[in-house]
């Protein structure tokens, strides 16, 4: 079973080809994995799943097809990969900018972040007083 990468991409474009782009290009996502979050005349920010990894070829595919529009896709992968990949055109060259770093991976999000514990730590002992987060001045 492959790893869940979550993409949040927003593109920016003509009306025109943002509407070609998220009516048409989208289609093929199952619902539950293209969820659009904010939309406008001239931009869209948008949740997709994928698998393992962002569909770069396909974002690449984007900006060739629809040359007005630029796009960043902010996304992470349980294992622990994540990354933002932004990518446009100029002056008919395709420019990519791309920059990719290991954080915690989901097991380890669950263990770190896990409250079955926390209200003993906090409630045990005394409370500190305000006097404990004063620091030692001397004048």
């Amino acid at each position: 079973m492959p790893n869940d990468c979550w993409n949040h991409i927003t593109i920016t474009a003509s009306k025109e080809q943002l509407n070609a782009i998220i009516d048409t290009e989208f289609k093929d996502a199952p619902e539950w994995a293209f969820k659009i979050k904010a939309r406008g005349l001239g931009a869209c920010v948008f949740n997709l799943w994928s698998r393992w990894e962002p569909d770069f070829k396909r974002l690449e595919g984007l900006i060739e097809k629809y040359r007005s529009c630029w796009i960043k896709n902010e996304w992470s992968e349980e294992g622990g990969e994540a990354g933002v990949w932004i990518g446009t055109m100029r002056e008919g060259k395709k420019e990519i900018q791309e920059m990719q770093w290991t954080e915690m991976c989901l097991e380890e999000q669950q263990h770190r972040f896990r409250t079955d514990s926390v209200e003993s730590h906090i409630t045990d002992g005394p409370s500190p007083d305000e006097d404990d987060f004063e620091s030692d001045n001397v004048n």
